[in-house]
């Protein structure tokens, strides 16, 4: 597993901001227009500034549609993985096998929490017990 590849979250992530970038970048250009625009007494300036401005409202409008789909898409979050459906049966505890769950549990709990699974003994036995009295009610 590379650190430096990108999840589909995080390519969605950056894809936002370099949207978010360029819609900065084009709102900058249409104050700076406008301020032209109001600035000038020359008509073919505020021709062309007129004109400058149409560009850049048609620039944010397909930037700001862009954006609303990347935060609108739900692709990224879905499982698209192929993999078999197995249907789940479930079954009752009378129904299983008596397991014991206590050297799993120790190792999960070294793992996780390097901690000594020996250590909760008392209380993975509680649990047994528990599961026992619930595969045999009296």
């Amino acid at each position: 597993c590379s650190p430096n590849a990108q999840t589909g979250r995080s390519k969605l992530q950056n894809k936002r901001a370099t949207l978010n970038q360029q819609i900065i970048k084009q709102m900058r250009m249409r104050a700076g227009a406008e301020n032209l625009l109001k600035a000038t007494n020359n008509n073919k300036v505020k021709e062309m500034v007129l004109l400058e401005l149409s560009y850049i409202n048609a620039d944010l409008q397909r930037l700001m549609g862009q954006l609303e789909g990347l935060n609108s898409s739900m692709e990224v979050y879905q499982n698209t993985e192929e993999t078999a459906n197995i249907p789940l049966i479930a079954l009752g505890l009378k129904e299983t096998k008596e397991i014991d769950f206590s050297s799993p549990f120790k190792d999960f709990i070294l793992e996780h929490y390097s901690e000594d699974g020996r250590s909760f003994e008392e209380e993975l036995a509680d649990l047994m017990d528990l599961r026992q009295s619930c595969r045999t009610p009296s």
